[in-house]
């Protein structure tokens, strides 16, 4: 029915002071892509710091990272066997038309899952991007502008619907940690130097070690890396940040860290002076938690997925040998933020 009888798109520009809550619609599970879209949400608070947003995304476990944002009232959870359980789709249906909206935002536009979502969304406007394929009722379209080379940058692009085209303000990722959690991290890290009878370092290097798939750098390139960068500074001190999937550290000349609370993980990374990894999830944490962080990058592109920040570096570890690598991470290092 929604392909027969699409509305006709509105023409005239949203007007974002009249807006008070936002169904914010990504269907995704990755950490990552999760954090992609805090330029988004912030910038919708800074344009209006009275709108409210539930967030519908595919997993809440993922979505506490972005619960404590001070626009964010929401973190609804939307099953990946949503679409083949008809109880739950039921019930998810009932409660997505309980709820009133000004607007319901769909920066998916091509995603079915969230297409679906988007059409059980009880809301005045619906506001998406312009795509062919798209069956959804939509009230206010903008076309994809490819303005922005970033993936975290490009959902910005749906603001048009506002007439929200330029920004002169730096454009980052940024959970906002509180104090509070600051704090803990800054704990976190001054325990986990005690117990290893270590004083306070010159600086101190978190390291992750896994990623996905081919992003993945072996174990014996971080290992001879950390050598090289103890070469140039050996007062180094380097945390092994430990996963489900990487349950085990390096080698005994680093420590180990782990935390399965992102939000207090990414606090912790901001106490380090120095963040490192391949393109992955807490790459993009860290940069959202303010840290100096440096992305090492094998397989996907930097202009695209690297860490956003002032203070952050990326490097293609392809066209330089681990010498020139980490030259270039000990400089990085070494400069204050």
């Amino acid at each position: 029915m929604a392909k027969i009888f699409p509305p006709k798109a509105q023409t005239e520009l949203l007007d974002i002071n009249q807006i008070k809550t936002i169904a914010l619609i990504r269907p995704n599970y990755r950490i990552g892509n999760i954090i992609f879209l805090t330029p988004l949400i912030n910038e919708i608070a800074k344009q209006n710091p009275n709108i409210k947003i539930d967030l519908f995304i595919g997993s809440q476990s993922v979505g506490k990272i972005l619960q404590p944002m001070p626009n964010i009232d929401q973190i609804i959870d939307i099953s990946r066997k949503l679409l083949i359980n008809p109880f739950k789709l039921f019930k998810f249906i009932k409660n997505g038309r309980a709820k009133q909206y000004d607007l319901c935002i769909n920066i998916a536009s091509r995603s079915l899952s969230s297409q679906i979502v988007t059409l059980f969304i009880n809301s005045k406007y619906t506001l998406s991007f312009e795509d062919e394929k798209s069956w959804v009722p939509i009230t206010h379209k903008v076309p994809h502008r490819r303005f922005f080379s970033h993936a975290a940058l490009q959902p910005l692009e749906i603001l048009d619907g506002f007439g929200i085209f330029e920004y002169k303000h730096p454009l980052e990722l940024d959970i906002k940690l509180t104090p509070q959690e600051i704090e803990q991290g800054e704990k976190a890290l001054k325990l986990l130097l005690q117990n290893n009878n270590i004083n306070i370092p010159q600086k101190v290097v978190a390291i992750f070690r896994n990623a996905r798939f081919d992003k993945k750098i072996k174990d014996e390139w971080w290992s001879e890396l950390i050598d090289q960068l103890k070469h140039h500074n050996n007062e180094l001190i380097f945390v092994d940040i430990l996963s489900p999937d990487v349950p085990y550290k390096l080698n005994e000349n680093v420590l180990e860290y782990s935390n399965k609370n992102l939000r207090e993980l990414g606090a912790f990374f901001k106490a380090c002076d120095t963040y490192i990894s391949a393109d992955t999830g807490p790459l993009h944490l860290a940069a959202a938690s303010k840290a100096k962080s440096i992305g090492l990058f094998n397989h996907t592109i930097i202009i695209a997925y690297g860490t956003l920040g002032k203070n952050n570096l990326n490097i293609d570890i392809n066209e330089f040998s681990l010498q020139e690598t980490a030259k270039q991470i000990s400089n990085h290092i070494a400069l204050r933020s």
